[in-house]
């Protein structure tokens, strides 16, 4: 059985559950997840007690919210660059994706990574998005170690620095911080990992 359950669902309830979940993507994105159960149920237009019959508690659904977005992410950004590019341009196009997607995302995902204890029990989505991001750094690392026509895997220190410059918190940092924007994020994380995989491929 799935971590959260979900293989026990049956089809006509995994499709109910979607199907709240894209209605309240919205509300999460722009209020974050110290909306209530009224809130989210007034968004998926749907009683209150429906709602529970498909997530018995907020904290469910956010986690269930943010897991599904890792995996739009892994499912969008990975079929979008076509297979004929380089690793640099790689680099850029799976970056440019990655940011659009993660804007949907918004201030619940913010939360949820950086703050959890400030927004009651939130240990599923927490260990849901730091599973979901670590598929995404390696499979994204493993690309561009493939693309570079590397054998075997890409040493550790580079997953470790892929990891590091693109993630929430440095983008949250450049832009908030530094007033840069998203363009200019996804130019200096692509000149960084650039350098980084030029300087893996050197020393193998």
């Amino acid at each position: 059985m799935a971590a959260d359950g979900t293989e026990a669902l049956t089809p006509l309830v995994r499709r109910r559950r979607d199907s709240v979940l894209d209605a309240v993507q919205p509300l999460l994105a722009a209020e974050g997840v110290d909306v209530t159960m009224d809130q989210l149920a007034d968004a998926a237009d749907i009683g209150r007690r429906t709602l529970f019959r498909y997530f018995p508690s907020k904290e469910v659904l956010v986690a269930a919210a943010v897991r599904r977005s890792y995996d739009q992410l892994l499912a969008e950004v990975f079929a979008a660059p076509p297979a004929d590019l380089g690793p640099e341009d790689t680099i850029h196009a799976v970056l440019r994706r990655t940011h659009e997607v993660a804007e949907r995302m918004g201030r619940a995902h913010w939360q949820v990574a950086a703050d959890p204890e400030s927004h009651g029990e939130l240990g599923d989505a927490v260990a849901a998005r730091q599973q979901a991001r670590a598929r995404y750094v390696v499979r994204f690392t493993d690309l561009l170690w493939e693309r570079a026509g590397m054998d075997g895997g890409p040493p550790r220190w580079l997953v470790d620095a892929f990891a590091l410059v693109e993630s929430l918190f440095a983008f949250q940092a450049l832009q908030r911080d530094l007033g840069r924007t998203s363009g200019e994020i996804v130019e200096t994380t692509t000149t960084l990992m650039v350098a980084a995989l030029h300087e893996a491929v050197r020393r193998s």
